[in-house]
């Protein structure tokens, strides 16, 4: 709040003593200021909502003590390999790791629509899975499967399960590859529907693919 002060310039009591113009001095009371200031922190403070952390959870493997003429046998056809590395940077490749004939290595990034999207390349080698996925969509909007988001995904599961031709992915992030980029890699299995993938270790050869191809 403002105040004005008025401030008696005159000293003369007599008869004929000037009378002289009173100066006024404004003075600014800053105590409803603070009162306000407290109020909106308080305010800002019970109204905010503070972030989560943000975690995934993620099933390893166990080591077992499978023979390994006892394990299932992924077909090469079907495996897609994904390196991750630094830079943002994703190397990958079709088939099994041979150290013998190397394979044949391409270079993708996390690009939504770009030439070397992965997303794009994830898209185009499970379209066995995503056709499938499609037709449970349409079945939604024909109303043959009830339209609840429960039993859609209960369908969708369904259907990738049951498709063994579809895409295999093994994620294979190297000590230098970015958190946030094993992350995304993630969503994409999500996003492209991919019903099977796992993350594996680095083989020696495949560390060598990724030196060669920087």
């Amino acid at each position: 709040m403002a105040e004005v002060q008025q401030q008696d310039s005159g000293s003369g009591k007599g008869k004929h003593s000037k009378v002289r113009a009173k100066k006024a001095s404004t003075h600014i009371d800053m105590t409803p200021m603070v009162d306000l200031a407290f109020l909106l922190l308080t305010f800002f403070i019970l109204t905010t909502t503070l972030s989560k952390p943000r975690t995934m959870d993620i099933t390893m493997p166990v080591k077992d003590d499978i023979k390994e003429e006892d394990r299932s046998k992924v077909p090469a056809s079907q495996t897609l390999s994904i390196l991750l590395t630094e830079n943002d940077k994703i190397i990958w490749y079709m088939g099994v790791d041979n150290p013998e004939t190397p394979p044949e290595t391409n270079v993708a990034d996390f690009s939504a629509s770009g030439p070397n999207s992965v997303h794009k390349m994830l898209l185009e080698k499970n379209k066995i899975v995503l056709d499938l996925v499609k037709m449970v969509e349409d079945s939604v909007r024909a109303g043959l499967i009830p339209n609840k988001p429960e039993e859609i995904k209960q369908h969708k599961a369904a259907v990738k399960a049951a498709e063994k031709k579809g895409l295999i992915v093994l994620i294979k992030p190297d000590e230098k590859a970015k958190y946030r980029n094993l992350v995304d890699i993630l969503d994409e299995m999500l996003v492209t529907n991919v019903a099977r993938y796992a993350i594996v270790d680095l083989s020696e050869s495949e560390k060598e693919l990724i030196l060669n191809a920087k």
